[in-house]
């Protein structure tokens, strides 16, 4: 609710069809249960969302005809379902980037492209980190009174160079791919062969499909890991496992290989005592520990969180920490980040601003494009629009089958801590999410982009071979071997 209020532009509403077939853990009054446990659970957080509008309805029950007019469903055993509505980040990559840009704006120093290698001690207290600027691959240290460890699935790496406090067991590994649309505006949620460890579960751990930018988003696959590699491009069996899950409970979906249009894949942490194959073990909760209490190491603090959900509060449980860590018995404990909005989310009517918007800018582009804009920009989009007065041709589409514009290219180049063309087209703009755009139109990113990074022809021309290697990365599992489903 938080994330919401603070960022409505960037969330939206999707509905989620659950069906249910016959018997217990799979039946109507179990899920019912669940739903009904959640909702008590959960009946208070929304009140911090000021617009309507935002706020998730409730979940409602649906008969088996409904079940089955909205989709390619198993029918065998289909008993009904319940669609519960579910909040979904538009761009997971510009709301990290509104989050740090944020803390920037508050009096942060961001670095990006900077490894921590090791810490540095004064006796028995981490007094910093030695770190490396991955692009000149300069050394430096960086003094500090308090050390955050928040870098995720690699967390246990680090603080395992000085023997401390492993937080996991291992990890898993789960992939997603993108494809043709395979249901309209609703996702649904089908059990896997993959089994649970949940203490109320019902049955089998589910995949989702879910609507996004007119295609379909299918995930989680789940695969062991014993340590978390640099390399997260799907493997074959990942992206298979989707498939063949897919088709098992959607025969009439015919998905293949040749449907995926981009893939991509990360680490969640297993912290069970005893890591079984073929089950489900990852875990949803955050870990905050005080190295000082656990292992006798002063000014180190590790948060591990596991997703964007809880992502908030566990950041807010660190500056907690740090603060009383820092101050001792003068320590505020406020909620001080509760309100601050996120920049371009000072948004007091969506649905009003989306029009308003629409109508304001409308010499200057169509109304998808404004739409468009609005997600990724809230009302930040009057920077880009400025732009376009001064230069009318950065407001049209880079391609007809894109909406993404040239001033948008332009502002990341110049204001979003860019060091390279991938950084615009992967993380700060949405261009190359469902694949390679084309030659065409990554010329005229390189070009944009070019002009305000001083980039010459011949660094023109790596920066496109960079970015056209990533995207051949991330397919390459597809067409490992010529048995394609």
């Amino acid at each position: 609710s938080f994330l919401i209020e603070s960022a409505p532009h960037m969330v939206t509403q999707v509905p989620f069809i659950v069906p249910t077939y016959s018997g217990f853990r799979r039946g109507g009054a179990f899920l019912y249960a669940g739903m009904l446990a959640y909702r008590l659970l959960t009946r208070h957080t929304q009140r911090v969302i000021t617009d309507p509008a935002n706020r998730i309805p409730p979940d409602r029950a649906m008969s088996r005809e409904e079940i089955l007019g909205q989709g390619r469903v198993n029918a065998s055993g289909l008993t009904g379902g319940r669609v519960l509505y579910e909040a979904q980040l538009k761009s997971s990559e510009r709301m990290t980037f509104s989050v740090i840009k944020s803390a920037a704006q508050h009096g942060a120093t961001a670095m990006n492209y900077v490894s921590a290698d090791r810490y540095f001690y004064d006796a028995k207290t981490v007094a910093g980190v030695v770190v490396t600027d991955r692009i000149t691959s300069k050394t430096g240290t960086i003094r500090s009174r308090l050390v955050i460890n928040a870098t995720g699935p690699w967390c246990d790496q680090l603080n395992g160079k000085d023997t401390l406090h492993r937080l996991n067991t291992g990890f898993a590994r789960g992939a997603h791919i993108v494809t043709r649309a395979l249901l309209g505006d609703c996702a649904v949620a089908l059990p896997s062969a993959f089994r649970g460890d949940g203490v109320a579960t019902r049955g089998n751990r589910h995949i989702f499909i879910i609507p996004w930018r007119n295609r379909s988003l299918i995930g989680t696959s789940y695969m062991e890991a014993s340590t978390p590699a640099d390399d997260l491009t799907p493997e074959a069996q990942e992206i298979d496992q989707l498939i063949n899950t897919v088709n098992e409970a959607m025969p009439s979906a015919r998905l293949s290989r040749n449907d995926v249009l981009q893939s991509f894949a990360g680490y969640y942490p297993l912290q069970s005592n005893s890591i079984k194959s073929g089950v489900y073990q990852g875990t949803g909760e955050y870990r905050l520990v005080d190295h000082h209490e656990i292992d006798g190491i002063g000014g180190l603090v590790t948060a591990l969180g596991a997703k964007f959900t809880t992502g908030r509060r566990l950041a807010e449980m660190a500056a907690q920490l740090a603060e009383k860590k820092l101050k001792g018995a003068s320590a505020s404990q406020r909620y001080t980040t509760r309100g601050i909005k996120l920049p371009g989310g000072h948004i007091t009517n969506m649905a009003s601003f989306r029009e308003d918007t629409a109508k304001k800018y409308q010499a200057h582009w169509s109304r998808e494009t404004s739409m468009h804009l609005v997600d990724g920009y809230g009302t930040e989009i009057e920077d880009l629009a400025a732009l376009c007065r001064r230069q009318p041709d950065l407001a049209r589409p880079l391609s007809p089958a894109h909406d993404t514009i040239g001033a948008q290219i332009v502002w990341a180049a110049r204001h979003e801590w860019v060091a390279c063309l991938s950084d615009i087209v992967f993380r700060r703009t949405d261009l190359c999410l469902l694949g390679n755009p084309g030659e065409d139109v990554l010329k005229r990113c390189a070009e944009l982009a070019g002009a305000e990074q001083g980039w010459g022809a011949e660094r023109q021309a790596r920066e496109i071979a960079a970015v056209r290697a990533e995207l051949e990365q991330c397919t390459r599992a597809l067409w490992a071997n010529e048995d394609l489903n």
